[in-house]
């Protein structure tokens, strides 16, 4: 295991979540009001509600960002906060497709 998961239960969740943009919710962080380790609980019990309708996340990677959430430092604009990656951006050992079923088992170097 690459680190310790992050102290925030699955139930410990931001509730205010929704009210905030990435800028908001980094500020949060930086001032020490929410743990990043709340806003991947809160990012991901909101994918769950609607990713059934949409599905715009095909590889959540939760565990990885639950263990970031506690070792990656929460700096620059939008430190702590959880993003999505287009699955067009390549990240190396990470699988990515393109869109594509020509690349469904391709991972970036």
């Amino acid at each position: 295991m690459i680190g310790e998961l992050s102290t925030v239960s699955p139930m410990n969740i931001f509730p205010d979540y929704q009210s905030y943009d990435a800028v908001g919710l980094a500020e949060l962080v930086r001032s020490g009001q929410v743990h990043p380790g709340e806003l991947v609980e809160s990012a991901a019990q909101r994918m769950d509600e609607v990713n059934g309708a949409i599905n715009a996340v095909i590889r959540p990677r939760l565990h990885e960002a639950r263990i970031e959430a506690d070792t990656v430092p929460a700096s620059g604009p939008f430190g702590g906060v959880p993003i999505l990656i287009k699955d067009l951006i390549t990240e190396e050992g990470e699988r990515v497709s393109f869109g594509s079923m020509l690349f469904r088992d391709y991972v970036a170097d």
